[in-house]
């Protein structure tokens, strides 16, 4: 596998992972701000970066598991499809 797919792939798990988040997020009724204060975050910006994938922001695994407790949810289903 080339690095260039290599990229794509991980900006494609990075993508899924975001529009998860939202999902979840918006479900549980929580804002980005919120969500951030709740996670150890000062500000909303970079969730709203991250949820976007502006300045390729993304979440790490930190973040992730972080989330996944806040929101109750199985980490798991932030790589869902």
């Amino acid at each position: 596998m080339t690095i260039e797919n290599l990229d794509i792939k991980t900006n494609t798990i990075h993508n899924i992972i975001s529009k998860n988040v939202i999902k979840y997020r918006k479900q549980k009724n929580i804002s980005q701000l919120q969500l951030a204060l709740d996670i150890g975050l000062t500000g909303n910006a970079f969730i709203a970066r991250a949820e976007k994938r502006t300045r390729n922001a993304h979440f790490n695994i930190e973040h992730i598991v972080k989330i996944s407790t806040i929101l109750d949810i199985d980490i798991c289903e932030f790589f869902k499809q």
